[in-house]
């Protein structure tokens, strides 16, 4: 099964966004939420990579 580009975008946002959640949770102390744009952009990237490999592999493909 294959993924729009877009929607996989959104996808791996949402779960980034739910990953820093946990983050900022276990260190309140923090008072921003940056990163460097080269780890930003990596990190986007990974998600979206292991979304893409996680959905090839465990979601069955349909018939149309």
């Amino acid at each position: 099964m294959t993924i729009a580009k877009d929607d996989l975008r959104k996808l791996a946002d949402k779960a980034l966004d739910a990953f820093w959640h946990v983050i900022a949770k276990h260190y309140p102390q923090a008072t921003s939420g940056d990163l460097s744009p080269w780890c930003a952009i990596s990190l986007q990237d990974a998600a979206e990579d292991a979304i893409e490999e996680w959905i090839d592999n465990n979601v069955p493909a349909t018939k149309k």
